[in-house]
């Protein structure tokens, strides 16, 4: 999007994002979080991508939205199916059919719920977006259905990623992890460090509006630009050893890396910056804070062979943990102030 309909939804978003519903999110976080652990503590051991991080960010995701949680495992793979068609660079026929497909199926999912939340809204993302006007016409189904799609993805992909990250960096830095557990306002540091080091989103294609060269290449009006984000934050003129993770690094700036004057490139620049990035923020800080005292002598599994998959978005394919076991039950969830209603009928059972 661009001129007024961009700065117009934008604003919609944001303010889905920011100020009492963030606040509201936070404890949608916590409560989504600590339900997911229980079942892993006693054990002393967890893969932080795919037993937390993959269903604890699709769970946030949906609480946000308005979305029934029940539907998590199908609306997590109708997800899937439509993040790797956005990031991938190319694609069989059947790959794309299937992606295709993922799609045609979320929307039919989400029209019924959108109908729903026009004669009956409530605080929820889908809800606002629903009751939203653009040039003073509310926005048609369509609309609403791709906004929706783009918080999916733009939200869920990126979390289990930036979180399985931050704990590896820590764990291969073990004097790191643990000033972090002495004092933890660094926290925010290791965040920003590792969005800088590793950024989950580590490409964002542009569109040339005009001939323009770059390096002595010229670039003509309507070509397609891959923005190295993943390069731009490994840059030696702008970091000192940039290929090192160091939280106590000066040329970070902690506290300007979740707004638009972040030194690193992880959340975009310009009119296109992240939307959701205080809510990323509160996200992994937030979880992150509760899973290290409850980690104790958190390591990497013997034998785990790392790998790490993906070339617009970058993360580990697992990360297998072991850490002491909590013998003693986990207190109960706080209770998520982002009420989830079950969609109509016709949206579960579709």
């Amino acid at each position: 999007m661009t001129g007024a309909e961009h700065t117009a939804k934008r604003k919609i978003v944001v303010r889905g994002f920011t100020g009492r519903a963030l606040q509201d999110q936070v404890r949608a976080i916590r409560s989504n979080a600590a339900e997911l652990l229980a079942p892993f503590l006693p054990l002393g051991r967890i893969d932080l991508v795919n037993d937390f991080g993959r269903p604890f960010a699709v769970h946030v995701t949906l609480d946000v939205l308005g979305l029934d949680k029940r539907d998590w495992r199908r609306i997590a793979a109708w997800h899937h199916g439509i993040a790797e068609f956005i990031t991938s660079i190319t694609l069989t026929p059947e790959r794309r059919r299937h992606c295709l497909d993922c799609a045609e199926q979320l929307e039919a999912y989400l029209l019924p719920v959108i109908e729903e939340r026009r004669r009956d809204p409530g605080e929820d993302l889908v809800s606002r977006l629903c009751a939203a006007e653009f040039d003073g016409v509310a926005m048609s189904d369509r609309d609403v259905t791709a906004l929706i799609l783009n918080v999916l993805v733009a939200a869920a992909e990126p979390a289990d990623k930036t979180l399985a990250l931050l704990f590896k960096h820590l764990i291969d830095h073990p004097a790191q992890l643990a000033a972090v557990r002495r004092d933890p306002d660094l926290l925010p540091a290791a965040v920003a460090e590792t969005l800088r080091l590793t950024p989950p989103v580590q490409l964002i294609p542009r569109r040339a509006e005009r001939d323009t060269l770059f390096g002595g290449v010229r670039v003509p009006a309507g070509a397609t630009v891959f923005c190295m984000i993943g390069a731009a934050n490994r840059d030696p003129d702008a970091f000192t050893a940039p290929d090192t993770f160091d939280l106590h690094r000066p040329d970070l700036g902690t506290a300007r890396s979740f707004t638009a004057a972040a030194q690193h490139l992880a959340f975009g620049s310009g009119l296109h910056q992240c939307v959701g990035a205080a809510f990323a923020r509160a996200e992994i800080e937030t979880v992150a804070a509760m899973l290290l005292p409850l980690l104790d002598g958190v390591r990497h599994s013997p034998d785990a062979a790392y790998r790490e998959t993906g070339l617009y978005t970058r993360g580990p394919v697992a990360l297998p943990l072991e850490f002491t076991p909590v013998p003693t039950p986990v207190p109960a969830p706080v209770p998520a102030a982002l009420p989830t209603r079950p969609p109509t009928h016709q949206a579960r059972t579709r």
